[in-house]
């Protein structure tokens, strides 16, 4: 198993031009790989836009533009050798999901989680996912959250439960209510330091963020954060040994089998 993970975070705004938004991905991995950066987490439904905010009740047939959006976004993840969560209103069946798709270095879906807790404001647009999602880099467990999942610390035991090491989270919230910058960035730190794990979050570069883009360690020390507003990329060495230096993540495990329901 790998021992350390170079993520990226890209806190970048994305619109609902799908094009653009696809220039505007291809262009950053291009910019992370570059780096060494094997990894780059990527906001919330960045390829498509973000329909809550854009206000728009997608038809089934914008599905197609959508999906080559992210089979060219698979390609480039293969051209360059690295990895990208990104997100993506989806069609399947016969509703839309809020999705967040984990693109291998070898440009194939290694795994997808579609959004478990909706917003009010969601809940016009999306149809809930069932349970969070677990994939391998190299032998390090990574679990998949998105936004509003934050609240909620069962989908972060669920993961704890099952291994995993280093959860990825990306974002879309922005457009309003900066008061709630500090609680969610406590909900993140929490949620990092009651399980033991890293926390790689990346939200939309958007104005009047109520969250910034942060990279936590699993005792919940900030390793980098973002700037309020603004269009940037962090990126940090995850530690695998910080995982096993966390003596709470094993404390957890315990305790969370000792409650009585």
């Amino acid at each position: 198993m790998k021992r350390t993970l170079y993520v990226g975070v890209a806190q970048l705004a994305f619109g609902g031009d799908v094009d653009e938004n696809l220039i505007k991905i291809t262009d950053t991995l291009s910019d992370c790989a570059r780096q060494g950066i094997e990894v780059v987490v990527f906001p919330e439904a960045c390829v498509s836009g973000y329909s809550p905010q854009l206000g728009v009740n997608r038809k089934p047939d914008e599905w197609n533009k959508i999906e080559k959006a992210i089979e060219a976004i698979q390609q480039k993840c293969a051209e360059l050798g690295i990895w990208a969560i990104i997100g993506a209103d989806t069609f399947a069946g016969s509703a839309w999901y809020n999705r967040a798709y984990a693109i291998s270095s070898k440009g194939e879906i290694e795994a997808y989680y579609d959004k478990v807790h909706l917003t009010a404001g969601d809940v016009a647009y999306y149809a809930p996912g069932k349970y969070p999602t677990i994939f391998e880099i190299g032998g390090i467990k990574v679990g998949l959250q998105i936004c509003y999942d934050l609240r909620f610390p069962e989908g972060y035991r669920y993961l704890l439960e099952r291994g995993v090491q280093v959860v990825m989270q990306p974002f879309g919230a922005a457009g309003g209510d900066t008061w709630k910058v500090p609680i969610m960035g406590a909900h993140l730190i929490s949620r990092a330091a009651e399980t033991g794990c890293f926390v790689v979050a990346c939200n939309a570069g958007s104005p009047l963020q109520m969250l910034h883009s942060v990279i936590i360690d699993p005792l919940g020390f900030i390793l980098r954060e973002a700037n309020q507003d603004n269009q940037e990329i962090l990126s940090a060495v995850l530690d695998m040994d910080r995982i096993d230096d966390s003596t709470i993540r094993q404390d957890c495990k315990t305790r969370f089998h000792e409650l009585p329901f």
